[in-house]
């Protein structure tokens, strides 16, 4: 007998609204003393409350088109718009205290405490001490940092993924409207790099920012991502669209190069298992077994194991997956357990059905699923 393997992270929904927050409009940028353009005529709309994801192979402009967005680097033709104001003449400084701003290095001042660290924009922007204090154990309550365990430490006393935690707070600390991160988690080891992701999206429910983010991972991209802007030579823009239309209607020959062989499994991180129809099943002793599985429960009503599944005598260990998450996530789940499905349970990790791998070699029935 077999209670949970492991739990599989929490799924997402779609976020972003029609009115764009940035919109860049005929942005090129091309580097003195040369003479192809890094970004050539490059527009670009960012909803409302939308995470983009910029990805590309290296040298194809994503990292200038984020650094323009925000003014560290000046475009040489085009319009920024922020929320619907050109800040393409404005002042630099002064737009970017607007635009949060994360990356790889996170950058954090050594000798400065981590609360020092969070402080530094709301201190120049002429917040009192009091005000400070409180937004800086909101935020390391958010990224998952116990105040009085964090705040007087220094940036050498955390490891690589609590400093970047760190370095999200920082740039959440004047609660701006964007925020544009630089491959964040790159330098990261894969195991806390997932986990990371799996915050940050847990973060972005609860504060809803625009989010423009750069990286060179197409699976971080199709997980994150409400929008993938796909970047290809020359700074060029070769496809803009949902991971899905990414995924399965690649643009042109570049794209579908560029996606590769491995899509149809990245596809399964986008299918929630909110929007199957999942196979019924029932407490054993409350239901006939007609065709459906079969489980016990511990005391609270938690499956625990199979007790009949059709056409098996062997019955394999019971393992589950939280209905919030992905398909992906309980293929992940099957195949660490060697078992052929998984029982699908809510929060309260009640049973709300099961994935049997039939159903993933077969057709999928869905509900809908949001776009």
């Amino acid at each position: 007998m077999s209670e949970t393997v492991r739990t599989a992270p929490p799924g997402r929904s779609h976020r972003g609204s029609a009115r764009p927050m940035i919109a860049l409009e005929g942005i090129t940028k091309t580097y003195p003393k040369q003479t192809t353009p890094a970004v050539r005529d490059l527009n670009l709309e960012v909803p409302d409350g939308a995470i983009v994801m910029l990805i590309g192979p290296s040298g194809c402009g994503k990292t200038t088109t984020l650094k323009m967005m925000n003014r560290l680097i000046e475009p040489t033709s085009g319009r920024i718009l922020l929320d619907g104001e050109d800040v393409t003449g404005v002042n630099a400084d002064q737009l970017r205290r607007r635009i949060g701003y994360v990356i790889q290095q996170v950058g954090l001042f050594p000798h400065f405490t981590i609360a020092e660290n969070i402080a530094v924009v709301p201190k120049i922007l002429g917040w009192d001490r009091n005000r400070i204090s409180a937004r800086v154990d909101e935020l390391l309550h958010l990224v998952g940092l116990e105040p009085r365990d964090f705040r007087d430490r220094h940036p050498r006393q955390l490891s690589g993924g609590q400093q970047q935690r760190v370095g999200v707070a920082r740039g959440l600390a004047a609660d701006p409207a964007v925020m544009l991160m630089d491959e964040p988690f790159g330098a990261i080891d894969p195991i806390t790099r997932e986990r990371l992701q799996d915050e940050f999206l847990e973060v972005q429910r609860q504060v809803a920012k625009t989010i423009c983010f750069v990286t060179h991972d197409l699976t971080e991209a199709v997980k994150l991502g409400d929008r993938i802007a796909v970047f290809g030579p020359g700074g060029v823009l070769e496809q803009y669209d949902t991971p899905a239309e990414v995924l399965t209607h690649p643009a042109n020959e570049f794209v579908a190069e560029f996606v590769g062989s491995g899509a149809a499994v990245r596809r399964l991180s986008l299918l929630e298992l909110s929007h199957l129809e999942l196979q019924e099943i029932a407490l054993d002793g409350t239901a006939t077994r007609d065709g459906h599985p079969t489980y016990s429960a511990d005391a609270h009503g938690r499956p625990v194991a199979w007790s009949y599944l059709p056409g098996t005598s062997e019955l394999p260990p019971l393992v589950t997956v939280p209905l919030s998450g992905t398909v992906y996530d309980a293929v992940d789940v099957m195949l660490d357990a060697r078992a052929p499905l998984v029982a699908v349970v809510d929060d309260e990790q009640q049973p709300r059905g099961a994935l049997h791998w039939n159903d993933l070699v077969g057709e999928l029935r869905t509900k809908g699923r949001r776009q």
